[in-house]
């Protein structure tokens, strides 16, 4: 179970957005245009742009959360406790964790999140995840 002041932490939408975007940094971002690998970030539109071409790139676009309406502090919430809980984790209990009201797009998120971790590397995508849950949640001083 996530104790309240890190649960309290992932909810906060903006240092999820923080920590997500260093999450894709570390995965790599190419250019879906020119496939550069050289991007920028534009704060205010939470995008980043290719240095050569100056395409745009959403932050949800190309990875797990592309086409997802839920807030992105949702995936964070989802790791956590799938690393937690493993096959364990219920939806009611996820739903519980985000306080969210609707079973079908939290089912719709979990099966599209172990999915995606099947068919890549699962172990990469923990590290990474814990890594930019260290430097972004757990090093700052908490409330």
């Amino acid at each position: 179970m996530l104790s309240p002041k890190l649960l309290r932490e992932y909810r906060n939408e903006e240092s999820s957005i923080d920590a997500f975007k260093e999450f894709r940094l570390r995965k790599g971002i190419n250019c879906k245009r020119c496939l550069c690998k050289q991007h920028y970030w534009l704060k205010p539109k939470l995008q980043f742009q290719c240095k050569k071409c100056r395409f745009r790139t959403t932050l949800r676009s190309g990875t797990i959360l592309e086409g997802s309406k839920l807030p992105i502090s949702y995936f964070f919430i989802t790791l956590h406790l799938l690393i937690e809980k493993g096959n364990g984790l219920t939806i009611e209990f996820l739903q519980e964790q985000t306080c969210h009201k609707y079973y079908e797009p939290l089912y719709d998120f979990l099966k599209k999140i172990r999915t995606y971790l099947k068919a890549h590397e699962e172990e990469y995508t923990f590290i990474t995840f814990l890594e930019v849950v260290n430097e972004y949640f757990l090093n700052k001083p908490i409330e």
